[in-house]
């Protein structure tokens, strides 16, 4: 724990010293300037990553205090998070005194009033990765849909990381000190919360989650439908690199029984009427022969991925 026999206020600002805050954002000059000042009363740095803002985003952070990192061209939430990540490794003051380090949306539908509530358990020692959940105890007006989407993609996440949450893909976050030096994400588009949760399993981090507000009066800037495709095809992705024998051979078990219960509707036919249902024989062999292959491919890749870490762990120091 930082702190240790002091009282409300005190620990507070202790607390408060040890804390930095991360803002990834694209076009939010609506919002931005207040989203600093608030957080700016839990912490004692504000990071702005500003992913190629075509309006005053930059400007107005700036001005409100954040120290400004910014990117020419927007490149996704993930690159703006690694040049967030990036730049606390690269100052050494800050990396040493960031005890906590939280992500919060720029929108300002995250409350910066939670932000002694999700790094209490990275101070505490209790969690590497503490999720503001807008779930595990609802505190706020959320639409119906809305819910109804981002369980659905909680359920998938869960599914293909091994990590069980009740909100995948809330943005905001606080991460002990340690996972600096873990996190360099590789996703493209919205699945970057989702790569922290296969991240998390695959570094043995403990996670841990606690209940949030969230506001949500603004006007949508990007298409749910296409945005939740885009985390979804992420997902499989991350499934793929991260979990090959579950995603593949997952897949290809599938597939495989599928084949088989084609083949007992071409026994079944052949039996009441002694003629083989050609058509139905061809897609059991096919997907019969497709699910082994998979199959076989996951079993390859679990195995050349198990050979790779293990080489990379006798490489490190």
């Amino acid at each position: 724990m930082v702190t240790q026999n002091l009282d409300h206020s005190s620990a507070e600002t202790t607390l408060r010293a040890h804390r930095v805050v991360l803002i990834p954002t694209y076009n939010e000059e609506r919002f931005i300037g207040s989203v600093v000042l608030q957080a700016y009363q839990y912490a004692k740095t504000v990071i702005v990553v500003d992913d190629g803002s075509s309006d005053d985003t930059a400007r107005i952070a700036k001005d409100a205090g954040a120290t400004l990192v910014r990117h020419e061209v927007n490149q996704g939430k993930a690159a703006a998070l690694n040049s967030g990540f990036f730049y606390i490794r690269l100052m050494k003051e800050i990396q040493d005194n960031a005890a906590a380090i939280v992500i919060i949306d720029g929108d300002s539908q995250h409350h910066c009033n939670d932000i002694p509530a999700i790094t209490a358990p990275i101070f505490d020692g209790e969690a590497d990765i503490v999720i503001g959940s807008r779930f595990l105890e609802i505190k706020s007006r959320i639409p119906r849909w809305r819910i109804f989407g981002q369980q659905a993609l909680t359920t998938i996440t869960n599914l293909g990381s091994g990590n069980r949450v009740t909100d995948s893909q809330s943005g905001f976050r606080a991460f002990s000190q340690k996972t600096l030096s873990m996190f360099d994400f590789d996703s493209e588009g919205f699945s970057v919360e989702s790569e922290m949760q296969f991240l998390a399993q695959e570094n043995n981090l403990r996670l841990k989650e606690v209940p949030i507000h969230c506001t949500y009066d603004k006007t949508l800037k990007r298409n749910p439908v296409t945005q939740a495709l885009d985390v979804i095809n992420g997902i499989f992705t991350l499934a793929g690199q991260y979990r090959p024998l579950l995603f593949w051979g997952g897949s290809g078990t599938i597939i495989l029984l599928t084949g088989v219960g084609w083949g007992v509707i071409v026994v079944e036919r052949f039996s009441a009427s002694g003629k083989l249902a050609i058509g139905y024989a061809m897609i059991c062999v096919l997907l019969s022969v497709l699910g082994m292959i998979l199959i076989s491919t996951g079993f390859i890749l679990h195995t050349m991925r198990i050979l790779l870490l293990g080489m990379l762990h006798k490489k490190s120091p």
